[in-house]
């Protein structure tokens, strides 16, 4: 029978059933498509779950703890997107299912996203343990991982490389990008209606278009975000029809505009107030969100 290395010590394989994991996106449950998560974007937070089932007495033996010995769950959350690391509250182990959850901001995501279920000693036993039984706080004694690629790049934000030399922009080659808006119907598809112009008249703009996943790549791409977003929370505040009491469909433009508007405010008409009063307020608490560092 194969076996799970735990710590110093060796436990049946069978003694945790394989987890089940669980995402959700707004309220919505979420389902993996080939590894990606196709319903996420990257103004939303992700909840996930995980679900359980042990025997606690069968794995204190295994492990050779005592009774007072308190084991926890715990699920770590990390991004290719952002240095941020998230975990969840410490649970403590008990026999039988349970569930551990943990929700990940949405100014830490982006790209992958990595997930790992861990078990560790909470609090240690005050009488010695054998010398292979895990004994000191934060010793982990089973990992488990999810991992899971997210399509707030892609998905989410609509790019089309074009000149700008064909479209007439006063020097082209200064240009960076051009939020094309197609459509001023609320209830289109947000992916219809929206497209981000990248000028390939830009140098600067190269590896952007050609080496997305170099460093400097990525750091034209959280800049491009934080533009795109920000031009997406004007739009908002100036669409005369936008109406928060409507149930725009999911995915819409008026979906996405009161997305972002949320981000800042609990009312279309707070923001609007307060980007009327300092605009540039308004955007530097966008900023603070988008980039986590209110977070």
């Amino acid at each position: 029978m194969r076996r799970i290395s735990l710590g110093h010590l060796v436990v049946e394989e069978g003694a945790i059933e394989p987890p089940e994991w669980k995402y959700s996106v707004n309220g919505q449950i979420a389902n993996l498509t080939g590894g990606i998560l196709p319903d996420w974007n990257y103004f939303s937070d992700l909840d996930v779950s995980c679900n359980m089932t042990l025997n606690l007495a069968e794995l204190r033996q295994a492990l050779q703890v005592p009774d007072d010995l308190v084991l926890a769950w715990v699920l770590i959350a990390r991004s290719t997107s952002s240095p941020v690391i998230t975990t969840s509250v410490p649970l403590p182990v008990t026999s039988g299912a349970q569930e551990v959850a943990i929700t990940v901001p949405a100014s830490t995501l982006s790209g992958a996203l990595t997930l790992e279920l861990e078990m560790g000693v909470l609090s240690p036993s005050k009488n010695p343990p054998s010398d292979f039984a895990p004994s000191q706080v934060g010793h982990t004694v089973y990992r488990a991982t999810s991992k899971i690629v997210l399509e707030g790049d892609g998905g989410q934000l609509p790019i089309l490389p074009v000149s700008f030399t064909d479209h007439g922009i006063t020097n082209p080659k200064s240009s960076l990008w051009w939020l094309r808006v197609l459509s001023q119907d609320l209830h289109d598809p947000a992916g219809a209606s929206l497209w981000m112009w990248l000028n390939t008249d830009n140098p600067q703009l190269q590896p952007l278009i050609d080496h997305v996943d170099s460093e400097a790549g990525d750091l034209w791409m959280q800049v491009l975000k934080m533009d795109f977003i920000r031009q997406l929370l004007r739009e908002a505040l100036s669409h005369a029809d936008l109406d928060e009491s409507r149930d725009y469909p999911e995915g819409s433009l008026g979906a996405l505009l009161l997305g972002v508007v949320k981000l800042v405010g609990s009312s279309l008409k707070e923001v609007r107030s307060k980007y009327s009063d300092d605009p540039g307020r308004v955007e530097a608490d966008l900023q603070g969100v988008v980039n986590g560092s209110g977070s």
